[in-house]
């Protein structure tokens, strides 16, 4: 089909072209969904973000002028906004932002994960910074100030074998070298219990990687 006639039902803006087929524009709340929400300052339609720092919300992939899948900026919204220099809710920053708090004296940062499975909770504590992944007690003291951090139990730590079975290494990619083991672990039963979590403030185990529980980020500063 021509192009003329795929724009027909624009043709008030034929002079501009076609706009994307996966681009809306809104004017009111209830066009975006049960959790969407109308930026009217530039009529595109935001979703809950925990990434975004400012407001917690991201345009959606619907969002034009370069908008889709950015932060809504924080402050008074004006007709630019959003338009000087976005940052993509995929591009880590660097440093520990809020809400990682140290803890007990600790030079680094932490922040909890509910809820949530060992794969997703790594993806979420790396989207968060570069500096951040899921949190690897490098000894007892800092086992117990994650289990203070977590608030429940059992947590995920930033420990598995998925790559050599009975070869635990950390989010680092270093062999983990504290592995306070509970009895019977670690688990090398079938299916599969390759990822790592602490069921005390003094003792970890082996659980399947798709089960939900807490987790906790750690950022280094």
């Amino acid at each position: 089909m021509r192009t003329a006639a795929m724009c027909l039902w624009i043709a008030a803006a034929a002079s501009a072209g076609c706009l994307r087929s996966t681009q809306f524009a809104c004017t009111q709340d209830t066009e975006c969904g049960a959790t969407g929400r109308c930026e009217t300052a530039v009529g595109y339609c935001s979703v809950p973000n925990a990434a975004c720092a400012d407001t917690q919300r991201s345009y959606g992939d619907s969002a034009g002028a370069g908008l889709a899948n950015r932060c809504v900026p924080g402050g008074a919204p004006g007709l630019d906004a959003g338009m000087d220099g976005p940052v993509p809710i995929d591009a880590p920053v660097t440093g520990c932002p809020s809400p990682y708090a140290a803890v007990a004296g600790s030079a680094h940062r932490y922040k909890v994960l509910t809820n949530i499975s060992w794969d997703t909770a790594k993806t979420e504590c790396d989207r968060t910074s570069t500096a951040a992944y899921v949190a690897v007690p490098d000894d007892a003291t800092e086992l117990t100030n994650l289990a203070t951090v977590a608030n429940a139990l059992p947590f995920w730590i930033g420990v598995d074998d998925k790559m050599t079975t009975g070869a635990f290494v950390t989010q680092k990619n270093l062999p983990a070298t504290f592995l306070p083991w509970a009895t019977g672990e670690p688990d090398q039963s079938n299916p599969p219990q390759e990822c790592v979590n602490a069921v005390s403030a003094t003792e970890i185990a082996t659980e399947k990687c798709g089960t939900s529980h807490t987790a906790v980020c750690e950022c280094e500063p």
